[in-house]
Order: structure tokens, then sequence, then C-alpha cells
């Protein structure tokens, strides 16, 4: 494609008598940072450049500096999503598994600042509980690195690094003032936080490419930085943090979502360098499949996650039920299946109950054999959706309980739109370490 800017210095270049393609196509190198072959402007002059050029069009073209700036941070930010994900594939061919790459990964944490240790304590409730339960606050579709403007949006919503952060911390405040209410009744001490996936923006889009606040590693590392901070902070409130994590769609390196190598996802790294920050906060474990889905218990009851974007359609409930039913299905091999042949993150086959984001939207739905819960964004809505689908959705997560018992209690939306002017927020690396080093 050959973008304004180019046109642009191709159309000076004739202009100023300069005919020669392999000459011009260097100009255009030098000028924009973009490689255009002879051939390719030649094609283009013919077409339709000729008629652009004229002698009224002398002097200085305005605007011309500014696309050309434009059209060059575009490109050098394309070019090092491009390097990194061609190392991340030849890391992968080279050792068959991703286990290279997450040591690259810890090893490059030792590099960047730490992040603090919590105490944890000893949870009681006010009354004494029969049966502890446990709290299960899934984190989905945080788009880090997507920008939503305020003026594109006619004030409805706006998303951006900063924002991320307040947001993010605020969920984490929402949720220990929730816990601390329940605990007037009953014990608490566990909390489950699924990753649903979406965790970046990604650049499976042009549009998103050309728009994001900076480049996928970036925004892996940055979500990485910020998260980590919000679970060590969780882990001060809860005895034990378990963290299961699935890739989304906005993740991957490939244009079309691939069947196999599921792992080779921003996401997928994401988890990885969130749990090295983590790795000194001795009561947060992490499970992270290669799988795009996993099931882990609550309370002893069994929850499956996945991304969501599986399900066809608009995400109706008659869709996701089917999906799950699916998933049911696919899942009985299991019932007679000798245990050591069984996947180490699905030994138990069976579960009550499904988590899901990609939708970014809360929703619940009643199948009869469990519950459904689309989980929302942090995000919120954004320009495609407010002007092209007509849809405008608060930036929302959900906290949900689980009683050993009597499974799946109770469930309250965190509102998180309210926090975008908040003080609060957490460290962002790339104001430190890793943008200097």
């Amino acid at each position: 494609m050959i973008t304004e800017a180019a046109k642009f210095v191709i159309t000076d270049q004739i202009r100023n008598g300069n005919t020669n393609w392999t000459q011009i196509s260097r100009e255009v190198e030098n000028s924009t940072g973009i490689k255009l072959h002879r051939s390719t402007i030649q094609r283009w002059y013919d077409r339709e450049g000729q008629w652009g050029v004229d002698d009224t069009q002398s002097g200085e073209i305005d605007g011309l500096d500014e696309r050309v700036k434009l059209d060059k941070k575009i490109a050098t930010l394309e070019g090092e999503t491009k390097l990194y994900k061609s190392l991340y594939k030849k890391a992968i061919a080279k050792s068959a598994s991703t286990d290279l790459v997450i040591k690259a990964i810890k090893d490059a944490t030792e590099g960047l600042p730490p992040v603090k240790v919590q105490k944890t304590k000893k949870v009681t409730a006010k009354k004494k509980a029969t049966h502890p339960q446990t709290m299960v606050c899934p984190l989905s579709d945080t788009h880090v690195g997507d920008r939503v403007l305020l003026e594109e949006m006619n004030g409805l919503n706006q998303y951006n690094i900063d924002i991320f952060g307040r947001r993010l911390y605020g969920w984490t405040s929402q949720i220990i003032d929730l816990v601390e209410l329940r605990r007037n009744y009953a014990e608490i001490p566990h909390l489950v936080v699924p990753m649903l996936g979406d965790m970046i923006s990604g650049d499976i889009h042009d549009e998103l490419a050309r728009t994001n606040i900076d480049n996928c590693m970036n925004q892996m590392i940055i979500g990485a930085y910020m998260i980590s901070q919000a679970l060590i902070r969780l882990s001060g409130e809860f005895e034990d943090v378990y963290v299961p994590a699935v890739v989304g769609n906005h993740g991957r390196m490939t244009k079309r979502v691939p069947g196999k190598d599921r792992n080779m996802d921003w996401d997928y790294m994401l988890y990885q360098w969130v749990a090295s920050f983590c790795k000194n906060q001795s009561n947060i474990k992490f499970h992270i499949p290669k799988s795009p889905f996993t099931i882990f218990p609550a309370a002893g009851h069994n929850i499956l996650i996945m991304h969501g974007d599986s399900v066809p359609g608009g995400g109706s409930s008659a869709s996701m039920m089917g999906v799950v039913h699916k998933m049911r299905t696919v899942l009985q091999f299991k019932e007679t299946a000798a245990v050591e042949q069984l996947p180490a993150d699905l030994v138990e086959s069976r579960f009550e109950a499904t988590m899901m984001g990609h939708f970014h939207r809360v929703d619940e739905f009643d199948v009869g054999t469990g519950q459904i819960f689309v989980v929302g964004t942090m995000k919120g809505g954004d320009e495609y959706a407010t002007n092209r689908i007509h849809l405008l959705t608060e930036p929302k997560q959900i906290a949900t309980y689980w009683h050993p018992t009597y499974g799946y209690i109770g469930k309250e939306i965190i509102y998180l739109g309210k926090y975008d002017n908040a003080e609060e927020t957490f460290d962002n690396v790339t104001e430190g370490v890793w943008a200097n080093g």
C-alpha cells in the first residue's frame, strides 16, 4: 500500500524533474521509512499519480512533515512488532515448546523494578463460619494499549494507559471493600482471579496497528507489570490467590485464529510475565495452560473458563448454551479415561458453571446445568461499537461467591468508570527502567 506521505514524496520528486524510479524509491524510504519497489511506484504514477502533478503544485505541501512523521512512526511500530513475532516464532520452532521464551521472560524481569511483596493475613469472620467460601473475580478484556478518544465518543467514554491503571486500582479496591462487607457473616479466605484473554489491544486489525498507544511488546509489558501489582495488592487481603489464565483473540500473532499453537499469543506471554513479577509473593499460584480453555475449582465446584470468541454470532444465550453443551460432550471422554492419561490441567471433566469474556458486556444465563457468566470489559465502549453497531457498554467486571455445600451463592457487578479521574493508580513500568533500558 502506498501511504499519503509516500505519494507526496513521489509527486514532489517528479515535479522537481527526477524521473529515475530507483532514486525515487530511495527518497521514499529515506523520507518515510517505507520501502517501495521502483515498479510499484511507476505503476501507481502511471495509473493515478501523474494526474496530481502540475506546475501549480510547487512549493511546500501543507501537512507533509506531519504525514511523514506519522507514517514513519507507524512503520517503526509495525517493524518492531514483526521483529518480536519473528523472534517468538523462531524460539518456539527451536525448542518445540515455549520453555525458552518463558526462561527469557523470567531473565528479563530481573532488570525491571520489582513489585513490592505484600504481607498476608489470617482471614477470620466476625461470626464463626462453618464452611469457608471462595470469591471468584475474573479479569477480562483489559485491552491494554488501545485508546478511545472522548471527542470521538461524544463524551461517553475514553480509554488509555492512564485510565487503565486507575480502573485497575479501582477494581482491586472494590474487591477489597466487597469481601470485607461479606466477612461480617462469612469466612472468605480464598480468592480466584481467572484471566480470560484480550489483555492487550494487539494488532489483528489494521486500524488497531495504526491507533494503538504502543506496540504489542510494550502493551504486554505494561499490562503485565500493572496487573501483577493488582494481584499482589489483593494477595494481602486473602490467605491465598489462584490465577488460571486463558488466551483471547486480540493477542494472536496471526490474522486468523489458529487451530494449533494457540499459546503463540501475546496474552500467553503477558501471563508468564505476570507470574514472573509475582514470583516472590508466596500465596499467589498460577495455572497458565496452552489450551484455550481450562477448568478450576472454587470451594469444590468446578468452573470452565474460555475467552468466548468461539461462540458464533453476537453471543446470544442460545449460541452460548450450544457451545457449553458441546464442551460438556467433548469432555465426556475423560469419564472413562485413565487418570494418568489426562491433561494435568483437566483431571476433572465435570463443570458446574462457565465464565467467558469477549462480548464486552455483563450477562448471566441459567441453563439448568449451571450458570454461564459473561464478564464484561475494563475498556468499556469504543468508537466501533458505538458508531457502527450502536451499542455502548460500561466498563465493568463481576465478583462471584462460592460455597462448599451450595455452590454459586451470589454475584456483584464492579463498575469501573467512576475511577477515571481517581488519583490512585498502579506504576507504569515504561516510565522507569523499561523505557530507559
